[in-house]
């Protein structure tokens, strides 16, 4: 199984983070696409966006509070065919990429009405809910939902030679920080991108 992972920075760009180490210890970081994790310097992203959305199985799709209304250069972002987040949803719902949106918190899910035309069809996805006060339970239900193999079924975590260490803990509900053995993990921004920023 492939799986993206698409989240707007300024909104969950931790949670996708800590989205993005779990599924890798579920299925293996190869198989996880995050873009600040998984495009290499000098590559140009946007045909690494694209290409992995199409090749993808899964799209996780995180929905923070403020993932709806968004602020972009005129009105929402979202409304936006340039935003990214708008693009990548855009190009999974038209390439039959399965959908599965993660609401963060007290995130809510959009009805039809509040979606750009392009993207209606997401409003009769099922979501699933990330209470990032008990992480785990949400990261349960993703597991069923995915229908990822039992935690207890396996004989270790997933994980690429030079990855040591689990997804992390996450303490309160905002100003996240997540820890690894190795020691404190920095978020730097997101890339550039054209069009505003995601």
């Amino acid at each position: 199984m492939k799986i993206f992972v698409n989240y707007r920075t300024k909104d969950e760009g931790t949670t996708a983070l800590l989205v993005s180490r779990y599924l890798s210890e579920r299925i293996g970081e190869p198989n996880v696409f995050l873009d600040t994790r998984s495009i290499e310097p000098g590559t140009l992203f946007d045909d690494e966006l694209l290409k992995n959305v199409w090749r993808s199985d899964v799209m996780v799709s995180i929905m923070g509070v403020n993932w709806l209304d968004f602020p972009g250069r005129a009105g929402r972002a979202l409304d936006d065919p340039d935003d990214w987040i708008h693009r990548e949803l855009y190009e999974a719902l038209t390439h039959q990429v399965r959908v599965v949106p993660l609401l963060v918190g007290a995130a809510r899910f959009p009805t039809v009405d509040e979606l750009p035309e392009r993207l209606v069809a997401l409003a009769r996805h099922q979501f699933v809910i990330l209470d990032l006060r008990q992480p785990e339970a949400g990261f349960a239900r993703l597991d069923r939902v995915l229908e990822l193999p039992d935690a207890d079924d396996r004989d270790e975590p997933r994980r690429s030679s030079n990855q040591s260490g689990g997804i992390g803990s996450v303490r309160g509900n905002h100003n996240i920080s997540v820890t690894d053995p190795r020691g404190s993990l920095h978020i730097g921004d997101r890339f550039a991108r054209p069009q505003g920023d995601t």
